[in-house]
């Protein structure tokens, strides 16, 4: 019997897990957009989330991922999450992961915001992502295929099965392949800010490609700022990661008055959303703001990279003070899937930030993602493992139409989803975002492979669809729940309870 051949779109934690889990039964494949060393994962300064010490329980975990989640997460999958992730994240540590330990060789726990104990497991002190990356890749070479420089524009679907994706290269030549499991795991869609922490391929690909390929999609209004990405004089996108407020720092303004006094009873550790508005409404107010360290001993020890970002963009993190600002970081939503991966439509699975398992919930809690990856991509590959017969369609090839398709920039979409899609958010302004997405072509009903696209036109139109697919979402949603907060409507509703908004665009729109 021949082994399943399985396609992974992306290069980030999940996908390698997925790969680390299935090489020595099936033919596995990893597509990516730039090199294997491109990833929002190797960016990833904060830990693993597990309660894996004495004194807590994953319990208390998952009671602060329903709290942070404001309680619009499925309790289910978040069990799963935290349940299943303290055995991975044991038996990773007995693999020997380099975890960073004490004197006695056990792992140093960090805090971050909302968690009610300390359960961050860290690894080159801000540098988790990178360790946990190189620890998986390192064990797959030669064990799988990997093409770099190549960027998915489809999935191949017939009868509602998908069997291949098709992807454009560097010199937009287009290419096709065929497997029995396509599997998405392309990251989120911070791109398509201005300001955001994601690295620069991550473009709401993922989002895009599965909408047109009919899959579910689910949550899209609620995305993720970070309160503390690196002030710089440059278009970069440093962050600096919530572990450091979980050593002591704080928030404070240009004459040392801490903002989050008085704001909310875990102060500087509230959730993610909640310090970035209040943030955001100092820096409307005309102030800096600045995350005071100087109660952090150690402090390039414990957190190398960044103050090497500080020190190459020239500041002074020995003064005591680090200028900051909140950016786009998170995707809580994606394209729906099981709670073992699979989507709406055969043969496509998703993993990883791309994919909505309804664990986050309407705020991701700190370190919930690189947990995330390990435990679905862990779950996905038993799936596939499992032998399945299924009848596909034969694929039909597109045929390439050479049509005018009027585009923005990609600088233009950052610049508009910041200014009306961001952190706070109203329906005047939503309206005006959506009614300015309508004066330009958003292929979203048929194939890009079917047009004459270069490599830069296809991301554009993926982030045109996310970016129209999220404003509708916001502009649906007429309440204010965790992530997505609407100044005209600023109360959460006991109406929009557990209510979660479903795109597809086979039931065309909305489903609530």
């Amino acid at each position: 019997m021949s082994k399943p051949t399985v396609i992974i779109v992306g290069a980030g934690l999940s996908a390698f897990v997925l790969a680390s889990k299935l090489y020595q039964q099936a033919e596995v494949t990893i597509i990516t957009k730039k090199s294997i060393h491109k990833s929002n994962s190797i960016r990833a300064q904060g830990g693993i989330a597990a309660a894996i010490a004495k004194q807590d329980h994953w319990r208390w975990h998952l009671m602060d991922t329903l709290q942070a989640g404001n309680y619009h997460n499925q309790p289910q999958a978040a069990e799963i999450l935290v349940k299943q992730g303290q055995h991975l994240v044991k038996e990773l540590l007995k693999q020997g992961f380099p975890a960073d330990c004490n004197a006695e060789g056990s792992p140093l726990l960090g805090k971050e915001g909302a968690h009610s104990h300390r359960r961050i497991v860290h690894a080159g002190g801000d540098q988790t992502g990178k360790y946990l990356l190189h620890y998986f890749q390192s064990a797959l070479i030669d064990k799988i295929n990997i093409i770099e420089e190549q960027s998915a524009v489809d999935c191949i679907v017939e009868e509602r099965c998908c069997t291949g994706i098709t992807t454009i290269d560097t010199n937009d030549h287009y290419h096709t392949y065929s497997a029995d499991h396509i599997v998405l795991a392309t990251g989120g869609a911070g791109g398509i800010y201005e300001t955001n922490t994601n690295d620069r391929t991550v473009t709401g690909d993922g989002i895009a490609i599965a909408y047109r390929a009919g899959a579910s999609l689910t949550d899209l209004e609620f995305i993720q700022f970070h309160p503390t990405m690196l002030v710089t004089s440059d278009t970069s996108n440093e962050l600096v990661s919530e572990a450091v407020r979980g050593e002591g720092a704080v928030l404070v303004d240009q004459d040392g008055n801490r903002i989050m006094k008085g704001k909310h009873e875990r102060l500087d550790l509230a959730p993610r959303d909640v310090v970035s508005r209040i943030i955001e409404q100092a820096l409307h107010e005309r102030n800096t703001i600045y995350l005071d360290i100087s109660s952090v001993s150690d402090f390039r020890q414990k957190f190398p990279s960044i103050s090497t970002a500080c020190e190459k963009h020239n500041i002074e993190w020995q003064s005591g003070k680090i200028p900051v600002k909140p950016g786009a970081h998170f995707t809580m939503g994606g394209v729906e899937t099981d709670l073992v991966g699979r989507t709406s439509i055969t043969g496509l699975f998703a993993i990883g930030e791309v994919a909505c398992t309804h664990v986050h919930g309407a705020n991701r809690l700190a370190s919930n993602s690189l947990l995330e990856g390990l435990v679905f991509a862990t779950r996905l590959a038993e799936e596939i493992l499992v032998p399945v017969s299924r009848k596909c369609s034969n694929v039909t090839k597109t045929i390439p139409l050479y049509t005018s398709v009027d585009m923005p920039s990609k600088d233009m979409i950052q610049d508009k989803m910041s200014r009306h899609v961001g952190i706070n958010r109203e329906g005047s302004s939503l309206k005006e975002m959506l009614n300015w997405l309508d004066g330009y072509t958003v292929l979203k009903d048929e194939q890009l492979s079917s047009y004459s696209l270069t490599k830069e036109q296809c991301e554009i139109q993926h982030m045109l669809l996310t970016a129209q697919l999220i404003t509708k979402a916001a502009y649906e949603r007429t309440e204010s729940r965790g992530a997505h907060f609407r100044i005209d409507f600023p109360d959460a509703s006991p109406e929009w309870k557990q209510k979660y908004i479903r795109w597809n665009f086979h039931r065309q729109g909305v489903e609530i």
